[in-house]
């Protein structure tokens, strides 16, 4: 059985936090933004961590962070390269609804453009934006309950949208 609990899942610049939060909000749920959580945690950015510790460290604590969480009653808008540890996600799939924000590459592009190399996205050192974004497309899809396609629509019809699934879901 599923907690109530709900996990944002997708590509940097989706609005996986502004959501979250908008959904916790609404469900009077807890918010937990994963990257925020590290920082407060390790006193260290994302990109602050891959710079000084590589990657591999880096996917490995936001691994142990997010098992830390306690998911009943919260929404959790986790970085986008959480999707690279299968056995994470089959426990957040198994205890939660993993909702997939998808948005095209150039709308993401467009919004991760100016803070690209200070956001912390695991990948860019060898891989291309679209490279990463190809790569990771299946496995957003593959683990996500719940798919929103973003474009064209305001935070509040995704909300909306999110909330009339997730309720559909849980009956």
């Amino acid at each position: 059985m599923k907690s109530e609990s709900i996990v944002v899942i997708g590509m940097a610049g989706v609005g996986k936090s502004t959501i979250g939060r908008s959904l916790a909000k609404a469900l009077k749920y807890d918010f937990i933004d994963l990257d925020k959580y590290i920082l407060q945690k390790d006193g260290k950015t994302i990109q602050e961590i891959i710079d000084e510790r590589g990657e591999e460290a880096f996917l490995q604590l936001e691994k142990q962070r997010m098992y830390e969480v306690d998911l009943p009653r919260k929404v959790v808008a986790p970085g986008g390269s959480i999707i690279y540890h299968p056995d994470l996600m089959a426990y957040l799939k198994q205890n939660s609804t993993l909702v997939y924000l998808e948005d095209s590459l150039e709308n993401i592009e467009k919004r991760v453009r100016k803070d690209m190399l200070s956001r912390g996205i695991v990948g860019l050192k060898t891989k291309s934006l679209r490279q990463i974004y190809e790569e990771r497309r299946p496995l957003y899809a593959k683990y996500a309950d719940i798919t929103v396609n973003r474009q064209g629509k305001s935070w509040h019809q995704l909300v909306t949208e999110i909330l009339s699934s997730y309720q559909a879901l849980k009956k």
